[in-house]
This record gives C-alpha cells, structure tokens and sequence, in this order.
C-alpha cells in the first residue's frame, strides 16, 4: 500500500511539499536488521524516552478544559448529578486515558531533512566510530513502501514550546506530529503506521516479532541512496559494510562522513 496522499478523509499530517534529502542514523545492528529482513522496524510511541512524545502541552490541555466546562454548562442533566467541576474532571482524564492508549497503538520510524551532517545526531543515534547514515529523499521512501501492505503516513514534525504555545486540537494524530521545541535540531520527518483498529483499541503486540513495534516490508534498493559511514570507523569497518552490501546484493554508493 502506498504512503498516504492527505485529503480530508485522512488524519491530519504536514506532508513534505518538495522532493528533499532525508537521512536516517543507525548503528551495525539496526543496518544489518534492515539488509537482512528487508524490513524497517517502527517503534511504538510509547515506549519513546521523550516523556512529552504523543502528549498535548499546558495551553491546549487548559482550552480542552474550558471546552469541555462549557459543554458541561449547557448539559443540565448531568449538572444535577454531579458538579461542572467534577464532569470536567472526569472528561479530561477520559481524554488523556484516550491518549496514552491510541500511544500504544501508533508505530513510527524517525528520519532527518538533510541539510548538513549532525555530529549531534551521529552520537545520539548511531556511533562514532562504528554506525552509518543511509541517504535517500521523499519520493525514494515514498516508492520503496509500495510494496507494503500496511497503511504508511509521512509527516513533517513541527516543534512547538510546550510551556507556552499553542497545538491543534480535534484528531488524534496532531499529538504525533508536534515534539517540543527541545527538539527543533532533529528536523524530523515521520513516518507513521497505526495498527488496525477493527478489533477496538487494543492489539496483541506479543504477536509481532517484536512487542515493542513493528517490521513494515520496504524496498531497500529503491529506499537507500547512499550509505555513509561514521566519521571516526576503522578502514575494517568500512570494509566490513561493503562486504554486507555484497552479501545482500545492494549496489549502492559507500562513503565516508564528511565529518571525518
């Protein structure tokens, strides 16, 4: 199934508007993961270290709550029931009980806008001196999915201050699509898989090969453009990826960082 073109059928995403260079940091394990299955893993958002990951800042969740005290004031028959203050109470630990379930329901695979090599990036999410960069740009990721059958979103992320501004309200997806503004270096762009909801808002994860996420089929050779090595790898190293390269059959370019 291709990745999903928005229309107003679909949940809200900040779909890149050109054709620009995307990178994805990785170290030996999660490289060799993606040679060997032809899969890319996409990580449950909640099990992501950032404890503001899928959640609503402080002035949204204060708008939710006026929206929801005035709804409650024209409800007269659960305002003899119970106090506005109460009803309020309760629907907004309804909301975010809401939240933090359609969390363990959404997987995502985290990847760059390319301007420049991130020495940040490189020791955050890969190594030094024994990890690699895989290269490749919008309509790369998006043709290399066709070949799957799970439903794919692509989405720029925008970065907001969660003390002070503002995030859309009315989908579930917005959550996903905004990170705080501590991580405006990552210029994230997000791919984003939510499993099928037929069965309600549960899923088996223990089924997946993985409970922690999910391996999502992808064409590697239309997916990678090229592969670049970290700044501080030994000549075995290199020597080592073009060896995996050979074995998996990916012609590709391969090259050291530009940081080296």
């Amino acid at each position: 199934m291709p990745i999903e073109i928005p229309d107003e059928k679909t949940a809200p995403v900040y779909y890149p508007q050109s054709n620009y260079k995307i990178v994805r940091y990785l170290d030996l394990v999660k490289f060799l993961s993606l040679l060997q299955t032809k899969k890319i893993f996409f990580a449950r958002l909640d099990t992501f270290e950032d404890k503001y990951e899928g959640t609503i800042p402080y002035l949204t969740k204060f708008e939710y709550k006026e929206w929801y005290k005035n709804f409650a004031q024209h409800r007269l028959l659960d305002i003899l029931k119970t106090s506005i203050e109460e009803h309020v109470e309760k629907e907004m630990k309804d909301e975010e009980d809401a939240r933090n379930q359609y969390r363990k329901l959404v997987c995502v695979s985290c990847w760059n806008k390319y301007n420049s090599e991130s020495y940040a990036l490189w020791k955050i999410y890969s190594d030094l001196s024994k990890g690699v960069m895989i290269s490749s740009d919008i309509e790369k990721i998006v043709n290399a999915f066709k070949i799957t059958k799970e439903n794919i979103q692509i989405s720029e992320v925008r970065y907001i201050d969660f003390k002070t501004e503002r995030m859309p309200m009315g989908n579930m997806n917005y959550p996903i699509i905004h990170k705080n503004i501590h991580y405006d270096y990552e210029k994230e762009i997000r791919l984003i898989h939510t499993v099928n909801l037929d069965k309600g808002w549960i899923y088996d994860w223990k089924s997946e090969e993985n409970e922690f996420g999910k391996y999502i089929d992808i064409d590697i050779n239309e997916l990678i453009d090229e592969i670049i090595i970290s700044p501080n790898s030994p000549k075995w190293f290199f020597n080592l990826i073009e060896n995996l390269c050979k074995t998996y059959n990916l012609k590709k370019i391969i090259r050291y960082s530009d940081l080296r």
